[in-house]
């Protein structure tokens, strides 16, 4: 715990620094704040609260709750003085990670560097993440000077895993999927990935929303030794690209992209979806689950509808059908006739 003389220095650094964040930059803070607390709400704390501040090891789940009861980010300068020592060196510490910095970008100019073929829902944020030069050089020396190229495609997962995966990277190891191999599961269309971000309640004082769900936009080093995904042409060499050693169900799918190697991936857009009321959210989800189906199902449906095609035309064709439209065109013209007469 700092002593007195370090506490006073800390309340007059998170001061000055409060101070000059702008809205947006209020809100990069309330998502680093918000994944902080829904880490340590998870039933998986033990993985995903992590890392975890030095000051704040050692205390129970009462004090740690104490400690993340915080009023909304817009009122930090207003009640400052009613901020415990612990808080005061937990934003600070949220402040000061100079690993990553978020910064609020156009929902657009996310979306736009994958070029996608299903509509997707529109996120109500979107943010980007500037690594620090360190990070920054290290992802670069992994192209080794662009040998492998980069390019984006997008990752579904739950909130409270967000907060270990920008401070530590991914770790696929972990990962539950693996019917087409070791590794982490990465999606060229947005609404695939959206399958494996559910909504979660965060806390009650957020700006960003009461249920929040978030869609990551990935950077990818195209390393076709840890890079599994489908190519373009079909010949014998992109064929083996598309194979994980460890596979239970055969070549990587179309628009699928599986990673092996955690240090070829980062984060580097987070959208964040807020959940709308009831029906709204019922009525996207299902339209984006029907999208989803019809594109993954297509070949199949076009066989179901020309085998009904055919049943169809040999019915019509059949005997029994003619002798029923023979049988049902008489008894319409009897019933025009007669009540014909009855109008004479």
């Amino acid at each position: 715990m700092s002593t007195g003389k370090d506490i006073d220095e800390e309340r007059l650094l998170l001061l000055e620094r409060l101070n000059t964040l702008n809205p947006a930059e209020l809100h990069a803070f309330d998502l680093q704040l918000t994944l902080l607390r829904t880490a340590f709400e998870s039933y998986k704390r033990e993985t995903v609260f992590k890392p975890c501040p030095s000051f704040l090891l050692g205390l129970d789940d009462d004090q740690l709750r104490n400690v993340l009861r915080l009023p909304p980010v817009t009122v930090f300068i207003s009640i400052f003085d009613q901020l415990s020592d612990l808080q005061i060196l937990l934003l600070n510490w949220l402040l000061t990670r100079d690993t990553f910095k978020l910064n609020v970008v156009p929902v657009e100019s996310a979306l736009s560097l994958v070029k996608h073929q299903l509509s997707v829902p529109s996120p109500e944020f979107a943010f980007e993440i500037n690594y620090n030069e360190i990070r920054n050089e290290r992802f670069h020396d992994l192209t080794q000077n662009d040998r492998y190229k980069t390019f984006y495609a997008y990752h579904g997962t739950r909130l409270d895993n967000l907060h270990s995966i920008l401070h530590i990277g991914f770790l696929g190891h972990m990962n539950k999927l693996s019917l087409f191999g070791s590794g982490t599961y990465f999606s060229l269309e947005p609404s695939v990935s959206l399958h494996y971000s559910p909504f979660a309640s965060v806390w009650a004082n957020s700006l960003l929303g009461k249920r929040l769900s978030c869609l990551l936009l990935c950077e990818i080093i195209d390393h076709p030794d840890h890079v599994k995904c489908a190519i373009e042409n079909g010949t014998t060499t992109n064929q083996e690209r598309r194979i994980v050693s460890d596979t239970q169900a055969g070549a990587v799918p179309e628009k699928y992209v599986v990673v092996t190697s955690n240090e070829l991936v980062r984060v580097k857009y987070i959208l964040i979806y807020s959940e709308p009321n009831d029906l709204i959210q019922l009525n996207q989800m299902t339209r984006s689950r029907l999208r989803t189906f019809f594109s993954a199902n297509r070949y199949n449906l076009y066989l179901i509808f020309y085998f009904i095609l055919l049943l169809l035309i040999g019915f019509f064709n059949s005997n029994l059908f003619k002798f029923y439209w023979r049988l049902f065109k008489k008894r319409s013209n009897h019933l025009f006739s007669g009540s014909w007469h009855l109008t004479q």
